[in-house]
């Protein structure tokens, strides 16, 4: 138990100085690292994207998705955002259109409205994810709360049973190890503004 404590401590801790590093990257490289990860992302020959990919609208200094976004559905892919659904500890997936306005959930955060079209997440081919610290091996830091761990808990074990998850982040957001836990979903890869991480 003390064992488990003092690993949450550390976690917290390191939550706490990530996300500080990055709220503090410039505007001038969040702008440069969100090009990138488009030109990254779109230009790769380690996964296939395939058509239902879910992204994120970015905040608090997360990497920013907003020309990816663009991108993929230049390119006819169909594009979902996920949803936080007050009653339930696990992610719902609705379609994204661009003439649709989006709606502030309970954290603050923009998803679409509640008549959008959802998916399954076993029918997502590709996921990009939110992350607060990863490193080399595919380990992601999230914010704490488990959404992405619970809801693509089917792929741990099985990677071809679903969506490959791919992290999205800042260079200075790379630590040199996590320490998994058991119920930690780990990423295909990680894209950060400078390099593609492969995961494994």
């Amino acid at each position: 138990m003390t064992s488990n404590n003092s690993n949450n401590t550390n976690k917290n801790l390191l939550r706490t100085q990530i996300r500080a590093l990055r709220r503090a990257v410039p505007a001038i490289e969040q702008e440069s690292t969100a090009k990138q990860l488009d030109d990254t992302a779109l230009n790769q020959d380690h996964f296939t994207l395939g058509n239902h990919i879910a992204l994120y609208m970015d905040a608090d200094g997360e990497a920013g998705t907003r020309y990816l976004l663009n991108a993929l559905l230049d390119a006819g892919k169909t594009c979902y955002l996920p949803v936080l659904v007050e009653s339930t500890t696990t992610l719902e997936f609705r379609q994204y259109l661009p003439d649709k306005p989006l709606i502030t959930n309970f954290f603050g955060l923009l998803e679409p409205e509640r008549s959008a079209k959802t998916i399954k997440a076993e029918n997502l081919t590709t996921v990009f994810v939110p992350l607060v610290a990863f490193d080399a091996k595919g380990n992601r830091l999230g914010m704490g709360k488990g959404y992405y761990d619970r809801t693509f808990a089917f792929v741990r074990g099985n990677i071809a049973a679903g969506p490959v998850l791919i992290g999205l982040g800042h260079e200075c957001q790379r630590v040199e190890k996590l320490e998994a836990a058991s119920w930690d979903v780990p990423l295909g890869g990680i894209i950060t503004g400078q390099q593609f991480y492969l995961a494994g």
